[in-house]
């Protein structure tokens, strides 16, 4: 579902990443942990162009979307991505914010929009919240709300940027049984997040990255009761 090749990101003189090279399976639920700066949010949105690599290959669902012949936006189509910040229009209702990509694109009419959006409100858990504006709802419920946003395009690939990172600890919860379901359900899914038993619960992979390099991967079992890398074992000391 995704590869990539020697991908290096560089910001003028600082290497961001540096050359990976990954293959994440169709329906595998890849968790990525590491230090700050360590490459995992460029990584993430290298893989859909928000950040454009320095060099190297980027390969979705068989299309390389480092090639200009593509069309970025229509690969994109496939992916669904959630960051720290919500992101919704804080001037559209809940249901509105849904409603807003798949209309806009003509993947689907107001009326279709409406029936699915409502339907994933539902999934989330905030059906009653579907006339809601943004600055109604809570953290967790915004968050709640961006994910079933992502979702009302459909895609086969959902990225997760931290998505709990900017919540109140009680709103965590409420967010990864959300994400929990995805996983359930054979989501294709790469997770950068700092919830350790999040990822050890759902993740099919762990990867830990630093200093632009995944530095090891395995299992959750292998990651976190036998990492072989003194700099995992260092890190997770630091943080369980």
């Amino acid at each position: 579902m995704i590869r990539t090749q020697k991908l290096v990101k560089s910001f003028g003189e600082n290497v961001v990443l540096n050359g990976v090279n990954e293959t994440i399976k169709d329906g595998e639920k890849v968790v990525i942990i590491g230090p700050s700066g360590g490459g995992k949010s460029t990584f993430l949105r290298c893989l859909n162009l928000l950040e454009v690599p320095t060099s190297g290959q980027i390969w979705i669902d068989g299309q390389e979307i480092t090639c200009k012949k593509n069309n970025i936006n229509e690969v994109r189509k496939k992916m669904g991505m959630v960051f720290q910040h919500f992101n919704l229009f804080p001037h559209k209702t809940a249901l509105g914010n849904l409603m807003l990509a798949p209309v806009q694109t003509k993947m689907m009419t107001k009326a279709e929009a409406k029936e699915f959006g409502m339907e994933l409100l539902k999934r989330v858990g905030l059906e009653e919240k579907a006339g809601a504006y943004p600055a109604q709802l809570s953290g967790g419920q915004k968050q709640r709300v961006a994910i079933a946003r992502s979702l009302a395009m459909k895609p086969k690939i959902m990225l997760f940027d931290e998505p709990t990172s900017a919540l109140d600890p009680e709103m965590v919860g409420e967010v990864l049984d959300v994400m929990r379901g995805l996983a359930n359900d054979g989501m294709t899914m790469v997770v950068v997040t700092h919830e350790m038993h999040f990822a050890k619960d759902v993740g099919d992979r762990v990867m830990f990255m630093c200093g632009g390099n995944i530095v090891e991967q395995g299992s959750p079992q292998d990651i976190f009761t036998s990492p072989q890398n003194e700099r995992t074992k260092k890190f997770l000391t630091s943080i369980l």
